[in-house]
């Protein structure tokens, strides 16, 4: 498959790319790079990426879907999980309802759930993640980890779905109500506004 891009191109992840970047304990270099893309303030131009990683990758990358290419930069988001989270979960979840939890059982953000229940959800998402975690020490790796539950017995639409993700080496899991909507752009936007959450700190502290 050829892809046609320049070194002034700019790269994104697709939603297909975040989850083969993040869905490892222990990424490899290629998810390594494919984290790059989400690791700044701003998408990288070819030019700019390629001076620390594979030029080669990138077609591959391309190919698999990982990826695309874009004339002008996307900007990071620039506002704190709590606060983001109400602009994309019209995006994310069919009944407009999201948390976000940590690997220990923590709600770092949530909309639409009481506290009470983006807790009780959070602690159930972690309970999950360390068995997942586990069978991927013993060779079985889910590929693209979420864990969803049904309400009735035709499986036809998910009640609650979990979606894992490694992000620096902490855990976090995306928690949604109702249909899960992770083929969009808002997808990779919030995990972006997870990854460079420490970005935004150090420049306060500026």
């Amino acid at each position: 498959m050829y892809v046609h891009f320049t070194d002034n191109s700019y790269i994104i992840l697709t939603p297909a790319g975040v989850f083969e970047a993040f869905s490892h304990t222990n990424p490899n270099e290629q998810q390594i790079a494919l984290q790059a893309l989400i690791s700044g303030k701003q998408c990288p131009q070819v030019a700019t990426w390629a001076n620390q990683y594979y030029h080669e990758w990138l077609e591959d990358f391309a190919s698999n879907g990982w990826i695309e290419f874009l004339e002008s930069p996307l900007n990071a988001p620039n506002l704190p999980l709590d606060k983001f989270l109400p602009y994309v979960v019209a995006s994310l979840s069919g009944t407009r309802r999201a948390a976000i939890g940590s690997n220990e059982g923590f709600c770092l953000a949530r909309i639409g759930y009481t506290q009470e229940e983006a807790d009780t959800l959070s602690v159930a998402a972690a309970d999950f993640f360390d068995f997942l975690n586990r069978q991927q020490q013993r060779g079985w790796v889910i590929k693209e980890q979420a864990v969803s539950f049904f309400g009735q017995v035709d499986l036809l639409m998910p009640k609650t779905s979990f979606v894992f993700l490694w992000i620096d080496g902490s855990g976090y899991v995306l928690i949604l109500d109702g249909e899960p909507l992770t083929n969009n752009r808002a997808f990779v936007e919030l995990i972006w506004a997870i990854k460079t959450a420490g970005l935004k700190f150090e420049t306060d502290k500026e």
